[in-house]
Protein backbone atom coordinates (compact mmCIF):
# COMPACT_ATOMS: atom_id res chain seq x y z
CA UNK A 1 0.00 0.00 0.00
CA UNK A 2 2.99 2.59 1.13
CA UNK A 3 4.50 1.90 -2.05
CA UNK A 4 1.13 2.63 -4.38
CA UNK A 5 0.53 5.66 -2.21
CA UNK A 6 3.48 6.85 -3.57
CA UNK A 7 3.93 5.75 -7.25
CA UNK A 8 0.41 7.51 -7.37
CA UNK A 9 2.09 10.76 -5.76
CA UNK A 10 -0.97 10.62 -2.90
CA UNK A 11 1.88 10.71 -0.36
CA UNK A 12 5.93 11.95 -0.52
CA UNK A 13 8.99 9.61 0.03
CA UNK A 14 10.10 10.24 3.54
CA UNK A 15 13.64 11.82 3.67
CA UNK A 16 14.87 9.14 6.41
CA UNK A 17 14.03 5.69 7.99
CA UNK A 18 11.02 7.25 10.45
CA UNK A 19 10.59 10.72 8.61
CA UNK A 20 7.30 12.49 8.23
CA UNK A 21 5.48 12.02 4.66
CA UNK A 22 3.41 15.23 3.15
CA UNK A 23 0.41 14.93 1.20
CA UNK A 24 1.46 14.67 -2.35
CA UNK A 25 -0.26 16.34 -5.56
CA UNK A 26 -3.03 13.65 -5.51
CA UNK A 27 -3.12 12.78 -2.01
CA UNK A 28 -5.79 15.87 -1.52
CA UNK A 29 -8.24 14.16 -3.66
CA UNK A 30 -7.62 10.12 -3.15
CA UNK A 31 -8.43 10.62 0.55
CA UNK A 32 -11.59 12.20 0.62
CA UNK A 33 -12.63 10.29 -2.18
CA UNK A 34 -12.31 7.00 0.16
CA UNK A 35 -13.94 9.18 3.33
CA UNK A 36 -10.79 10.01 5.31
CA UNK A 37 -10.91 13.81 6.63
CA UNK A 38 -7.49 15.29 6.05
CA UNK A 39 -8.01 18.25 8.07
CA UNK A 40 -9.22 17.16 10.73
CA UNK A 41 -6.75 14.19 10.88
CA UNK A 42 -3.60 17.39 10.39
CA UNK A 43 -6.16 18.98 13.52
CA UNK A 44 -5.07 16.29 15.84
CA UNK A 45 -2.02 16.20 18.38
CA UNK A 46 -1.41 12.89 16.90
CA UNK A 47 1.79 12.96 14.39
CA UNK A 48 -0.21 13.31 10.97
CA UNK A 49 2.18 10.53 9.11
CA UNK A 50 5.42 9.14 9.01
CA UNK A 51 6.98 6.28 7.45
CA UNK A 52 7.09 3.12 9.91
CA UNK A 53 9.54 0.52 9.37
CA UNK A 54 7.83 -2.93 9.39
CA UNK A 55 10.73 -5.25 10.18
CA UNK A 56 9.28 -8.39 9.52
CA UNK A 57 8.69 -7.14 5.69
CA UNK A 58 11.71 -4.86 5.53
CA UNK A 59 9.67 -1.83 4.00
CA UNK A 60 7.82 0.76 5.32
CA UNK A 61 4.55 1.22 5.93
CA UNK A 62 2.29 4.67 6.49
CA UNK A 63 2.03 5.42 10.10
CA UNK A 64 0.52 7.90 12.16
CA UNK A 65 -3.14 9.46 12.04
CA UNK A 66 -3.32 8.88 8.39
CA UNK A 67 -2.19 5.27 8.49
CA UNK A 68 -4.58 4.53 11.20
CA UNK A 69 -7.49 6.34 9.28
CA UNK A 70 -6.79 4.45 6.10
CA UNK A 71 -6.62 1.29 8.33
CA UNK A 72 -9.96 1.83 9.63
CA UNK A 73 -11.25 2.76 6.53
CA UNK A 74 -10.12 0.03 4.81
CA UNK A 75 -11.73 -2.66 7.40
CA UNK A 76 -15.21 -0.58 7.24
CA UNK A 77 -15.53 -0.68 3.67
CA UNK A 78 -15.07 -4.54 4.38
CA UNK A 79 -11.78 -5.07 2.29
CA UNK A 80 -9.72 -6.38 4.87
CA UNK A 81 -10.12 -7.90 8.00
CA UNK A 82 -7.84 -9.24 10.97
CA UNK A 83 -6.88 -12.38 11.08
CA UNK A 84 -7.90 -13.22 14.58
CA UNK A 85 -5.35 -14.14 17.33
CA UNK A 86 -2.50 -13.08 14.94
CA UNK A 87 -1.19 -9.76 13.46
CA UNK A 88 -2.28 -11.43 9.84
CA UNK A 89 -4.68 -9.45 7.27
CA UNK A 90 -6.94 -11.01 4.73
CA UNK A 91 -7.88 -9.30 1.79
CA UNK A 92 -11.44 -9.79 0.78
CA UNK A 93 -12.65 -10.35 -2.59
CA UNK A 94 -13.93 -7.65 -2.82
CA UNK A 95 -11.03 -5.91 -1.11
CA UNK A 96 -9.02 -7.47 -3.75
CA UNK A 97 -11.14 -5.48 -6.82
CA UNK A 98 -11.21 -2.13 -4.80
CA UNK A 99 -7.23 -2.16 -4.32
CA UNK A 100 -6.80 -3.14 -8.17
CA UNK A 101 -9.23 -0.54 -9.12
CA UNK A 102 -8.42 2.24 -6.61
CA UNK A 103 -4.34 1.73 -6.04
CA UNK A 104 -3.67 -0.52 -8.71
CA UNK A 105 -2.19 -3.04 -6.15
CA UNK A 106 -2.72 -7.06 -7.65
CA UNK A 107 -3.05 -9.15 -4.04
CA UNK A 108 -1.33 -12.02 -4.48
CA UNK A 109 -2.90 -15.16 -3.26
CA UNK A 110 -0.96 -17.58 -1.00
CA UNK A 111 -1.06 -21.07 -0.45
CA UNK A 112 -2.20 -22.34 3.11
CA UNK A 113 -0.01 -24.63 4.54
CA UNK A 114 -1.15 -28.21 7.06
Amino acid sequence: MFDALLAQDAITRPKEVRGDIELGPAGTALFPRLGINIEALQRERRRFAFACPDWTERRPHLGGGLGAALWATLVEKGWVVKQQGTRAVIVTDRGKQELQDQFDIQVQVQEETV
